[in-house]
């Protein structure tokens, strides 16, 4: 995906576009919500992507496929959750430790959010965003 392409897109979406460019080529930095995408181009091709998600304040690197991915991602379900928020579910409570991208579609939509819960008294689910309640969220943020 070049520049202008993303930067299209992502305006479509609903984030906001910040460029910068330096001898390699344009940096464009997305913010939505809490989220945060950074992608460094080398000409017209990207060279490194990273992710911000809310509740986590660094920036972790993306695969490079993934960038039209999280761009795309449903908005109303990114922005639902955040690292370490305290979700139920089906009646069991965890915190929320890792959002990411489901590998198939959910519901016939793609860019489906999956969350990792680590539950509270052991195990771990990987639930859709859209499966999970969250009556303990709204308290912590």
């Amino acid at each position: 995906m070049n520049p202008n392409a993303l930067q299209a897109k992502a305006q479509r979406c609903g984030w906001r576009v910040i460029t910068e460019r330096d001898a390699s080529g344009p940096m464009i930095t997305l913010v939505r919500d809490e989220w945060e995408l950074w992608v460094a181009f080398s000409g017209t091709a990207p060279e490194a992507a990273t992710i911000r998600m809310p509740g986590r304040g660094e920036h972790q690197r993306i695969p490079l496929r993934e960038i039209g991915q999280w761009v795309r991602g449903d908005r109303h379900q990114m922005s639902r959750f955040a690292i370490g928020d305290r979700v139920t579910v089906v009646g069991r409570s965890g915190i929320v430790t890792d959002i990411t991208l489901a590998l198939i579609h959910h519901a016939g939509r793609p860019g489906a959010i999956r969350l990792r819960i680590d539950y509270d008294h052991g195990g771990v689910g990987t639930p859709f965003s859209d499966q999970v309640h969250r009556p303990h969220a709204e308290l912590h943020r």
